[in-house]
């Protein structure tokens, strides 16, 4: 189809394939057309373009650029919700979440200034949640938005492109260059100009960046800025100003200075810390909320402050993620700490038997309550298991 708009300009319009979300027969939906019954394929794409054309060639005479160019827009136009101009979505979603509206501006602030940022902390802080919150917020449409998540095999080929190996009709091998998640949005971003898109990176440091970046280090500074990429040396790639970049970063595993010093720059961090900064009393206010005990947010800061002065640091915090169940009493928060918190106190304090002791659920709950008030200690007594 692409040859065939090559060589007869005036007759075929520049939308290529037949089905999926660009393609002819969805833009045949989209103008109440109906669908060709032609025997084969090739019959069905040339009387679907026909169709396409003559219906709009009043609108765009002898113009099938034209109107393959108004298709896409028509198209894409569809797929987004009406905005209700009385609705403020950071405002809505500052609601949902439970934070400051004024944290939310300042990350879109942040993402407008460098395009990518990272979200860091313990585990459990709602990193990956907050960060596809936001971008549904921000971006409604799906398919302008997608998730990848780092592993330690991901490389340049997975998240750019790469040759992956095909076989033929004959079961010949041959190779085929094939797109990337980011070569793939960087593609639709490329068909809707001035429309923002947004990419999600799970777990950011669990791979070897420079290596799965490549040239993306220096396109992410230098937008809109043409570079000849390892797969295309005679097709200069360009990352568009509307694609945004939030990853999502666990200290636990990595700390930020161990992440390459180019990366870090073109980055901005946005810390994400139970008992500091904008996160600071989310537990309280969700159990508030959802009409749970607040005993559980005072057990779980007070533990929290003493693992930062066990560990040095807040980077090993308890997040609030794993406390937000429905029903919370005493017993629940054993099941929880037992088979979800000591485990990871395990790993950090490994070798020290004294000091996973101490984290042990028997041992917080004793000394939480030997400091609970007096009417959280009446409410934590009724709550007490039957022998």
């Amino acid at each position: 189809m692409k040859m065939l708009a090559i060589s007869h300009p005036d007759q075929f319009v520049t939308v290529y394939p037949y089905s999926g979300p660009k393609g002819k027969l969805r833009m045949l939906k989209l103008l109440d057309l109906a669908a060709p019954t032609a025997s084969s394929r090739g019959e069905v794409q040339v009387a679907s373009n026909d169709s396409l054309r003559k219906h709009l060639d009043r609108y765009f005479p002898g113009d099938p650029l034209g109107i393959g160019t108004f298709l896409y827009w028509y198209a894409q136009r569809d797929e987004e919700p009406e905005n209700d101009l009385e609705t403020d979505p950071l405002e809505e979603l500052a609601e949902e979440l439970l934070v400051d509206r004024a944290f939310l501006d300042d990350i879109v602030a942040l993402l407008e200034d460098k395009k990518q940022v990272v979200f860091y902390g313990p585990p459990g802080t709602g990193k990956t949640y907050f960060a596809r919150k936001l971008a549904e917020a921000l971006v409604p449409d799906a398919e302008r938005r997608p998730v990848v998540q780092f592993h330690p095999s991901t490389s340049y080929e997975d998240f750019f492109e790469g040759y992956r190996p095909e076989t033929d009709a004959d079961g010949v091998m041959t190779y085929r260059l094939q797109k990337g998640p980011l070569a793939e949005l960087a593609a639709r971003a490329s068909d809707a100009p001035g429309r923002l898109h947004m990419m999600i990176i799970d777990e950011i440091n669990r791979a070897n960046l420079p290596k799965v970046l490549g040239e993306m280090l220096f396109l992410f500074e230098y937008r809109d800025t043409p570079v000849r990429t390892l797969y295309r040396p005679d097709d200069p790639f360009e990352l568009s100003k509307d694609i945004w970049f939030i990853g999502t970063m666990n200290t636990a595993d990595r700390s930020i200075a161990l992440i390459d010093a180019a990366l870090r720059r073109r980055f901005h961090f946005i810390p994400f810390f139970p008992n500091h900064g904008p996160l600071a009393g989310l537990l309280d206010r969700w159990l508030e909320r959802e009409g749970e005990p607040a005993w559980v947010g005072e057990l779980v800061a007070q533990v929290n402050d003493e693992l930062e002065k066990a560990l040095g640091g807040p980077h090993l915090q308890l997040g609030p993620s794993h406390f937000m169940k429905r029903d919370l009493n005493r017993e629940a928060l054993r099941r929880i700490w037992e088979y979800n918190i000591e485990p990871f106190v395990e790993d950090q304090f490994f070798g020290d038997a004294s000091r996973i002791e101490e984290f042990r659920f028997s041992q917080v709950w004793n000394r939480f309550s030997a400091l609970a008030s007096e009417s959280i200690s009446e409410e934590l007594s009724g709550d007490e298991p039957e022998d």
